[in-house]
């Protein structure tokens, strides 16, 4: 068989049923030149038997056989896929069938580009559309505030394998380690979004303090490392400093009971033109006819 322009992966734990919506958005790709790999992280649901179901030449699964933790299972993809460009997809989410297809063609469109994101639609608990956000455009817009965040959302990105082999995950890291890798690699890369929202994040499953905790607290310290060892002493300890803030303000803001309010600064509303379009997308994604199913 051929190598397939694109690796579309997925590492998954404990995902179950849901992992078989987010396979039904590959095969439901305008674009059709792909391969999917899956590597399940140490499941103790049935989520690696739901995988395997799928009876198809372009799915190849796989078991770290115990829990590695995310980093692991997205470098072992790296070192699985075949294909020129690996595209992300979070193992609890869906794309639209546009998204690689617009994903290739800005890639392609310049040989400078490393890493393409898109926009996303929010989803709650029930599947309901909360909202969407597009993605900016331009790589020092993106990377303008590279101490807080960076404006290119991992679970969507297609990049080349070549700067995934250079820019690998730090397994150390049981948190944030796709903000640790843009922060690596932001100075020597050249990021870039399609505008679009092409990418359905279940956000509802996401957003707990526990994680934000974790991540900040993870965040803080591989901020403070990387500008400390660039000489930037009072950037080191602004940039950890602002993170525990951030934790503050969050905790505060849910101990208040305004999670709601948190989470709707992330998207904003759409018009009831662009929701029957988002509908009809996610309607025609999940009543795909799997191979095996």
């Amino acid at each position: 068989m051929n190598a397939p322009l694109v690796t579309v992966s997925s590492a998954f734990y404990n995902t179950g049923p849901m992992l078989l919506d987010m396979v039904r958005s590959v095969f439901s790709q305008t674009f059709t030149d792909w391969e999917l790999v899956l590597v399940d992280d140490g499941s103790t649901d049935d989520s690696l038997q739901i995988a395997r179901s799928v009876q198809d030449p372009r799915v190849r699964v796989y078991s770290n056989g115990r829990n590695l933790g995310r980093a692991a299972s997205l470098n072992r993809i790296t070192e699985l896929a075949r294909g020129k460009y690996i595209a992300r997809l979070d193992s609890d989410d869906l794309c639209s069938p546009h998204r690689i297809q617009k994903q290739v063609e800005l890639i392609e469109s310049d040989p400078k580009i490393d890493v393409v994101g898109t926009g996303m639609c929010f989803l709650g608990e029930q599947d309901q559309l909360l909202g969407f956000r597009r993605a900016i455009q331009g790589h020092s817009n993106i990377c303008a505030h590279p101490t807080q965040t960076f404006h290119i959302a991992h679970g969507t990105i297609l990049g080349k394998k070549t700067w995934f082999q250079k820019f690998r995950y730090d397994e150390r890291l049981p948190m944030a380690v796709d903000f640790n890798l843009f922060l690596r690699a932001h100075r020597e890369s050249i990021y870039e979004n399609v505008p679009d929202p092409l990418y359905y994040y279940r956000f509802h499953m996401n957003f707990n303090l526990r994680k934000q905790y974790i991540a900040r607290r993870v965040s803080a310290a591989f901020l403070r490392d990387y500008y400390w060892k660039q000489g930037q002493y009072s950037q080191a300890v602004s940039a950890a400093l602002a993170q525990y803030v951030k934790l503050g303000i969050t905790a505060g803001m849910f101990s208040l009971g305004l999670r709601r309010v948190l989470m709707k600064r992330r998207f904003g509303q759409m018009s009831e033109q662009e929701r029957e379009y988002f509908l009809d997308e996610i309607c025609r994604i999940k009543n795909y006819s799997l191979p095996g199913f």
